[in-house]
């Protein structure tokens, strides 16, 4: 097992389940090998760990990972009980892998590669989730390593060609701040050549890519029912050339903790973390690198996409997909007229029932207007600036249940959000649905909400208090990691 170290995960089974036998004997068990694996199966089954429906949106991130890597350590346990044994959780133990530090990397390519003796396949056409995270919890990785093969991430997502759920955040170790890495093209065109038939989630996080490039990417994932991609920067036409080679290095200013971020590795000085034939293949990846065919122009229909979070927003790209069936949209914008525009193109996701919201210059009463199917609505109140709404002449919003406003610092005060606007719009009824406004977390003078105000209007007024996750800026938008 690639065992995390350095975090405080629990390594107790998920699950268990009796065994009987009437012998010492593997070969004289009392149920059928089918039976056993049957039992092994459930014992060891972490079904939240392979869900992609919608109810992600809410889930613990912490608590699955947890799970699964207590599932993965029972799995490895029943693995040595016997032969018997482990000829059953061969078909399990790579089904989910977990990279917490980068030197377990080469081994696990390599068993990813191996075919058994008795199976038609490598061990890597099990694996339907494959998740990094490097540099998470305080665990370091040599980021030298990241230039060799980072492009294809160590040739792990073509040996894993069933995969279903890819999931990497890569955190920088080298001193400065957390900026995403210099990522070359080569990436997004191996998880589009590789992925197409069978990705359903999609998260990224601390990797750098051009909106062009999502945008050439998503267009071969139509199964994709989940996306995150968090290190999206933004293509100008009048200056960038859609999908033009990669720059070598980016400068980031940020005074005496500005740093270089260079793609310039040297392939004849290996790195010495793998052998010199699996260095010519990542050479050859970046060298070779290109987009599958594709012919359908667009719109690039999505058809099962329910959950959407890019950190920032491109309209003016976005419009080049229509996405029929989604519901949960997490976007930030600064655009004056962005929404305005995105809201008439004719692919306009109008489906949408969660929301968190990060932006400038729209009022709540222009979101009303634009999400009429709206059943939760998030704000980054930190980075938004949210213009004071007027009610009269808007109709009401049926379904709106919850409104939370997000934020990590304490010194954002709420209260004008929710006493001029919210309770403004519930009093106008334009709400009739609204039941709960949340608070995360809570602020010091707790004392001078209007509770009251809220009470007499039938709202709860809640106050959360959420722990920051260990996987820092993967969960929800007001965690800003």
């Amino acid at each position: 097992m690639l065992q995390p170290q350095g975090l405080k995960l629990p390594f107790e089974p998920a699950r268990s389940a009796p065994v009987i036998f009437t012998s010492a004997n593997p070969e004289k068990m009392v149920f059928p090998v089918e039976i056993i694996s049957c039992i092994l199966r459930h014992a060891t089954f972490v079904p939240e760990a392979l869900d992609t429906s919608p109810t992600i949106f809410f889930e613990d991130r912490d608590a699955v990972i947890e799970l699964v890597c207590a599932s993965m350590k029972t799995k490895a346990s029943l693995s040595l009980v016997s032969k018997a044994f482990h000829d059953v959780m061969e078909n399990y133990l790579y089904e989910i892998v977990m990279i917490f530090r980068f030197d377990y990397v080469p081994i696990l390519l390599q068993r990813l590669r191996t075919t058994i003796p008795g199976f038609r396949n490598p061990r890597g056409h099990k694996c339907r989730r494959l998740d990094f995270y490097l540099g998470i919890g305080k665990i370091p990785y040599a980021d030298n390593a990241w230039y060799e093969g980072g492009h294809t991430l160590w040739g792990l997502i073509s040996a894993c060609p069933r995969l279903e759920i890819l999931m990497a955040r890569v955190v920088r170790s080298v001193y400065g701040p957390d900026h995403p890495h210099l990522t070359h093209k080569a990436l997004w065109m191996t998880i589009a050549a590789c992925c197409a038939k069978t990705i359903r989630r999609l998260e990224l996080y601390g990797f750098q890519i051009r909106m062009d490039r999502v945008e050439m990417m998503l267009r071969y994932l139509t199964k994709l029912e989940a996306c995150r991609i968090i290190g999206v920067g933004p293509f100008d036409q009048s200056v960038d050339i859609y999908d033009d080679e990669e720059p070598k290095e980016r400068f980031i200013a940020c005074g005496d903790r500005s740093v270089t971020l260079r793609d310039c590795w040297d392939y004849s000085k290996m790195s010495g973390w793998f052998d010199a034939p699996t260095v010519g293949e990542f050479k050859a990846a970046k060298e070779n690198s290109h987009w599958p065919p594709f012919a359908t122009s667009a719109p690039y229909i999505l058809p099962c996409l329910h959950t959407l979070r890019l950190d920032t927003i491109y309209f003016s790209r976005l419009h080049q997909f229509s996405f029929p069936r989604l519901r949960h949209l997490d976007m930030t914008f600064y655009l004056d007229d962005g929404l305005d525009l995105y809201a008439k193109n004719d692919h306009f996701p109008v489906s949408i029932t969660h929301l968190t919201y990060a932006g400038r210059n729209v009022p709540f009463s222009q979101i009303f207007c634009l999400f009429p199917h709206l059943q939760q609505l998030s704000v980054a109140i930190e980075p938004s600036e949210i213009p004071s709404s007027e009610y009269e002449y808007i109709a009401p919003h049926p379904n709106l249940e919850i409104i939370e406003l997000a934020s990590w610092n304490g010194a954002y005060d709420p209260q004008s959000l929710i006493r001029d606007d919210i309770l403004a719009a519930v009093r106008a009824r334009k709400l009739p649905s609204l039941r709960m406004i949340k608070l995360t977390p809570p602020w010091e003078h707790s004392e001078e909400l209007p509770l009251e105000e809220c009470e007499a209007l039938g709202v709860t007024l809640q106050v959360v208090l959420r722990a920051k996750p260990t996987f820092t800026g993967m969960n929800r938008r007001h965690h800003h990691g």
